[in-house]
């Protein structure tokens, strides 16, 4: 692969992919945009400049961006913001978007100390769903692909991975491994097995489970202990960011402090470091 470095933005949280190969990155310095056609990152929405950002989502002309205490949402592709309506001060760690969210306005929000949070009104509104949430410390929260009709939902903790079959408003406990954890990101697959869920973790490398998800077991093709990021077929480590297809793993770039990865739609694949910048590849 052949990858292309941005010093900045240097701090990127989050990514999510937009249209035409465009990118949205929330930062240490608030919303950045990737431009294609300029190639090239630039800062947007100046209200939020100097605000440190932690989650990032996108549907279409509705964006959410979450950060140290609230979830700010514009419906109108980012010109215009509102503060978001939540139960409490809550410092948001990631967000994961239905994607039916054009008909049903699904969003969900994991949260360092108050579980998850959830939006039916396209990010308007957030209530907390915890009913059978254990462990409120939520590193990670998604969806499934299919969720528009299956509404089949993941959430992971430190030590537990959790599921919700109703939309994310009731949860139960998988039997994940607990001693695997912390558990640090989530991805869900659709393979010829059926719906696949990835999980990495923070020192026992990176595990998965087929559906209905009662049987884990490591991938031990993938020989890196600390995963920081997970995206189907694709595993941020320590040690670099690896690719997998059909069960195989090699190591796609040596950076090590990857912290989080997008695919866009023209086949590039973005990859955000915590301080040394930004990364594009093809992966066609």
């Amino acid at each position: 692969m052949n990858w292309k470095h941005f010093d900045e933005p240097a701090s990127i949280f989050a990514l999510a992919p937009q249209p035409d190969g465009a990118c949205l990155a929330a930062t240490e310095q608030g919303l950045w945009q990737f431009d294609p056609r300029a190639v090239g990152w630039r800062p947007i929405v100046p209200q939020f400049a100097h605000v440190p950002l932690t989650a990032v989502a996108v549907c279409g002309q509705t964006w959410l961006i979450g950060s140290n205490g609230d979830i700010a949402f514009s419906h109108d592709g980012g010109q215009n913001w509102q503060i978001a309506n939540l139960p409490v001060k809550a410092r948001v760690l990631g967000l994961a978007i239905s994607p039916a969210f054009e008909r049903d306005g699904i969003a969900l929000a994991a949260t360092a100390e108050d579980g998850v949070l959830r939006s039916a009104d396209r990010g308007v509104t957030w209530h907390a769903w915890n009913y059978g949430l254990l462990d409120l410390g939520i590193n990670a929260v998604a969806v499934s692909p299919e969720f528009g009709e299956d509404t089949t939902c993941f959430a992971a903790s430190d030590y537990a991975v959790f599921m919700s079959i109703n939309g994310g408003r009731a949860w139960q406990e998988l039997p994940a491994p607990m001693q695997a954890g912390p558990f640090t990101s989530l991805a869900v697959a659709m393979t010829n097995r059926g719906a696949m869920l990835y999980a990495g973790t923070e020192g026992h490398g990176l595990w998965a489970a087929v559906a209905p998800y009662e049987s884990w077991q490591r991938v031990k093709a993938l020989r890196a202990g600390e995963v920081n990021f997970v995206l189907p077929g694709w595993a941020a480590t320590t040690s670099g960011v690896y690719a997998g297809t059909n069960g195989r793993w090699r190591k796609a770039s040596p950076q090590p402090d990857v912290v989080c990865m997008a695919l866009l739609d023209d086949g590039a694949l973005v990859a955000g470091t915590a301080g040394s910048g930004v990364w594009h590849a093809a992966t066609e």
